[in-house]
């Protein structure tokens, strides 16, 4: 069991075995989720749309994915 104390504005500090257990780093959110009397910290994590691709049935193109697709690639090699 790890525990913390809340400050007087209402805050805490997520201890480093908690941080490294979920994997959190300097500025990463967490989210809340109340279950009764209890609350589960969890993180928050925002799926890149990459990922997100193939997963609907659809074999159509999006409006605009061509270009979009171009813009990235090219500012990309313009990083190289």
């Amino acid at each position: 069991m790890v525990k913390s104390r809340i400050s007087s504005k209402g805050q805490i500090t997520l201890p480093k075995r908690v941080r490294e257990v979920l994997g959190l780093g300097l500025g990463e959110e967490v989210v809340f989720e109340i279950r009764g009397a209890e609350v589960l910290l969890k993180p928050w994590r925002k799926v890149p749309l990459e990922a997100l691709r193939g997963r609907l049935k659809s074999e159509v193109p999006f409006p605009g994915e061509a270009e979009e697709r171009r813009v990235r690639e090219g500012a990309w090699a313009r990083e190289k």
